[in-house]
């Protein structure tokens, strides 16, 4: 036999057997994109229904009525009294005649923050 009538033989033979076992693998790696697609899918639409019920749940939580009772029940809060309200110029500030009053307001405001921290403390050992 010729080689060459050899060689296209084999060609023959072997070309459809490359095509075949080529077709399988890809139609083995569609079926698993397309399982995992499916995976994803049903994923999402999980997450959906699971932001659903929270949504439902947030909306239960925070409504207006629901609030109000368990701010009175848990929470002791007197309406605000017309002396409590005072202008910002009637805020006793403590300056020296020569520094500025927002050097001062800053000096107050620290001393604040000072004596917050130390009602924190009080708080928190008292818990």
């Amino acid at each position: 036999m010729n080689t060459t009538k050899l060689a296209a033989l084999s060609l023959w033979f072997v070309l459809p057997c490359l095509l075949g076992f080529s077709s399988l693998v890809m139609k083995n790696m569609v079926q698993e994109l397309e399982t995992e697609l499916n995976t994803i899918n049903s994923n999402i639409r999980n997450d959906i229904r699971s932001i659903h019920v929270l949504n439902a749940e947030w909306s239960h939580l925070n409504n207006p009525s629901r609030l109000r009772k368990l701010a009175a029940k848990h929470i002791s809060l007197n309406p605000v009294q017309a002396e409590q309200i005072i202008n910002y110029s009637a805020l006793p500030f403590n300056h020296e005649g020569g520094e500025s009053r927002k050097l001062a307001a800053r000096k107050n405001i620290s001393n604040y923050a000072e004596h917050n921290k130390g009602l924190k403390k009080l708080t928190s050992a008292h818990r």
